[in-house]
């Protein structure tokens, strides 16, 4: 589970706790913090989370994914107090592409203090990425932070589907790969009411650039 990114244990644990360690440096992620995993498939950070802080827990790691089995998984194997799994019915081309119109994240206004979503706006379409932006403004504290990756460059169209030529893979199928100019990448973040926190390019998955973003002043 996690793709060839993640092929044994031993990657799937080790990459969770480097990322929880990112989160903390980059986000403020304690034990104390109410932590959203979005598109969070069998559960890789909440590995993490567990392996990584005392006493295995956190005050409320909420994973939120579109992928029935992944979830069922994810509750049957990780579910425990600080721990909890959703699977939301949200239409999405790639991942669910009979899902339901309606979006959400499946939380609360001011609920989330670190928002987490690793190669999530990289299977996106731009309407919805502009939609979820929003969403995820109005779900972080007001010190939260959202740490997201996506595939930005200068100098291209300002959404593009499956680019020939760009990247490490061959891209098939619908939002295998979407990718954004950064400026309009950055100009939806300021319309949902966010700012750039911090911004490091090309250095994840697949050549994905990190996000660090936080509610604008």
């Amino acid at each position: 589970m996690g793709g060839k990114h993640f092929k044994d244990d031993d990657a799937f644990i080790r990459t969770a706790v480097r990322d929880v360690k990112r989160l903390e440096r980059l986000a403020g992620l304690t034990a104390s913090s109410r932590l959203l995993d979005w598109g969070c498939g069998a559960g890789r950070l909440a590995v993490g989370v567990r392996e990584h802080f005392p006493e295995r827990r956190i005050a409320d790691y909420h994973g939120v994914d579109v992928q029935p089995d992944l979830i069922s998984w994810a509750r049957e194997n990780l579910t425990a107090p600080g721990f909890r799994f959703t699977c939301v019915d949200v239409a999405n081309e790639r991942y669910n592409p009979a899902g339901l119109p309606e979006r959400t994240i499946a939380a609360d206004p001011s609920s989330v203090d670190v928002f987490y979503a690793y190669s999530v706006f990289s299977h996106m379409n731009d309407d919805d990425t502009s939609a979820y932006l929003r969403l995820i403004s109005e779900a972080l504290s007001p010190d939260g932070k959202a740490f997201v990756t996506c595939f930005v460059e200068e100098g291209v169209p300002d959404w593009e589907e499956n680019p020939e030529g760009y990247g490490p893979l061959e891209w098939k199928g619908r939002l295998h790969c979407t990718r954004f100019a950064r400026s309009h990448f950055e100009a939806l973040v300021s319309g949902a009411g966010m700012a750039v926190d911090r911004f490091v390019y090309g250095r994840e998955t697949d050549g994905q650039s990190l996000y660090v973003l936080r509610p604008a002043s």
